[in-house]
């Protein structure tokens, strides 16, 4: 299965469902994000999910931030899907109306294939989910 990446002020973008507790909330501008070691998404949208969760510090290249680590049921983009899976939420002030950023551990879960040449992600079809 194929799906399209927009881009976004220069960045690539995907459109991502996550799902928890028999709730699901899709986020439009999501940056594809090889770069990072996590996924981390706004707070702000991700509040009716309050339970018992983790603070925890990511540290990267713009310094550090305060996160909720929290495993949902299932994070799916395009598609692919990883389930259950682990996310960071925290404030993402970064400068761009970003919802999220997709990293590293939802690409090698899925085992994702990013072709910018025709701006689509793909997947082996193998899928993984965390254990």
């Amino acid at each position: 299965m194929a799906a399209s990446i927009s881009i976004f002020q220069g960045l690539p973008c995907i459109a991502v469902t996550i799902t928890h507790a028999g709730k699901s909330l899709t986020l439009e501008r999501v940056l594809i994000d090889t770069g990072a070691a996590a996924c981390v998404f706004k707070t702000d949208d991700l509040v009716y999910m309050h339970e018992t969760d983790i603070l925890r510090t990511m540290r990267g290249v713009g310094g550090i931030e305060r996160v909720i680590q929290k495993q949902i049921d299932r994070l799916e983009a395009g598609g692919l899907q990883a389930a259950p899976f682990t996310i960071q939420m925290g404030a993402m002030d970064y400068g761009l109306p970003l919802d999220g950023i997709l990293g590293s551990d939802f690409w090698l879960a899925t085992r994702a294939v990013i072709n910018f040449a025709t701006r689509t992600l793909q997947s082996d079809g193998m899928g993984y989910n965390e254990a």
